[in-house]
């Protein structure tokens, strides 16, 4: 696995991890608003479908994840990060999660970063 995908499956991780989304459209509006002020990362497949930002790529390793075991979905629709993950190492884990704590610090709930990441997207 390259650096690049290790970067995704570790955001798409922390994201899991820190807001146990309900839905793609966090992690996806979410890392979009890290590509933007994240010089190194970059995803180039964005597309805009009239209401939310959405990146196959992402899908994908969401995709990936689910089914190696290493994220799952509760009964309630939460996605969570399993303890037996063996994707990433708590160092890679960990920085991610400070990355976004750092990157996304004024953003308090999931609905802020969708809201962003749709303004921010339709204003380019």
């Amino acid at each position: 696995m390259g650096e690049t995908d290790s970067k995704i499956n570790s955001y798409i991780a922390g994201f899991v991890q820190k807001f146990l989304p309900k839905h793609e459209e966090t992690i996806h509006s979410g890392l979009f608003l890290l590509s933007t002020k994240q010089k190194d990362f970059n995803i180039f497949d964005w597309y805009f479908n009239g209401y939310s930002v959405i990146s196959e790529t992402i899908s994908a390793y969401l995709r990936h994840m689910c089914c190696n075991k290493d994220v799952e979905i509760t009964n309630d629709g939460f996605y969570y990060l399993t303890k037996n993950q063996t994707v990433l190492s708590e160092e890679e884990l960990n920085e991610a999660i400070k990355t976004i704590e750092d990157s996304l610090l004024s953003y308090k709930s999931s609905i802020d970063i969708i809201r962003s990441a749709e303004k921010l997207f339709s204003s380019a």
